[in-house]
């Protein structure tokens, strides 16, 4: 018996050792936009990350972290404007919503880590520690841009998304929880 368990424990630990980690694919969507001039630009939104809950003014909000890459895939450089309003409503009434964009460098190598790498989130709806107010960045050419947005959502509903949307240069940050939906104008990026 001792064999035979002997012999079971190795044929599994060389199982074990022949195994390849998996990364997971955190990409909820990736679009490419091509202006009227032929510029192109890919934006690729994330999966959330996050889900624990911040009180603020005696509110809970459960957070979602996401990331964007915004990839400039055209000659000439652009500039991507965002501002988010104070608080979104959702059409439910019940539960609103308020982005940060923090002031933290998003870096691929992130992905993987635990919220994705973003640390002192309760800070950042309590006291604005760290936060954009907006952001006014220029894209140069053949370049990207990582970014963070931290969904802060009170009476949140399940699953949620989020995603930047490009309509004619004006950018929309859309946000699905459950069967709420809102699209939120926020900038606009300019080539």
């Amino acid at each position: 018996m001792k064999k035979y368990l002997a012999f079971l424990l190795f044929f599994l630990s060389l199982n074990l050792i022949g195994q390849s980690v998996q990364k997971k694919n955190w990409v909820y969507s990736k679009i490419d936009y091509t202006a009227s001039n032929k510029k192109k630009i890919t934006i690729t939104n994330s999966l959330p990350k996050g889900g624990g809950v911040v009180n603020y003014k005696g509110k809970e909000y459960n957070y979602f972290i996401f990331w964007t890459n915004v990839s400039n895939d055209s000659p000439s450089p652009l500039d991507l404007k965002i501002k988010f309003p104070t608080s979104i409503p959702f059409e439910s009434k019940e539960s609103h919503a308020k982005v940060i964009m923090p002031q933290s460098t998003m870096t691929i190598d992130k992905i993987e880590e635990f919220d994705y790498g973003l640390k002192n989130i309760p800070s950042l709806l309590n006291y604005e520690l760290g936060e954009l107010k907006y952001l006014n960045f220029r894209i140069s050419p053949f370049k990207n841009h990582l970014l963070y947005s931290v969904v802060f959502i009170h009476k949140s509903k399940w699953p949620v998304r989020a995603e930047y949307i490009l309509k004619d240069k004006k950018l929309f940050y859309k946000i699905t929880a459950g069967t709420d939906m809102v699209m939120v104008p926020c900038g606009e990026i300019i080539f």
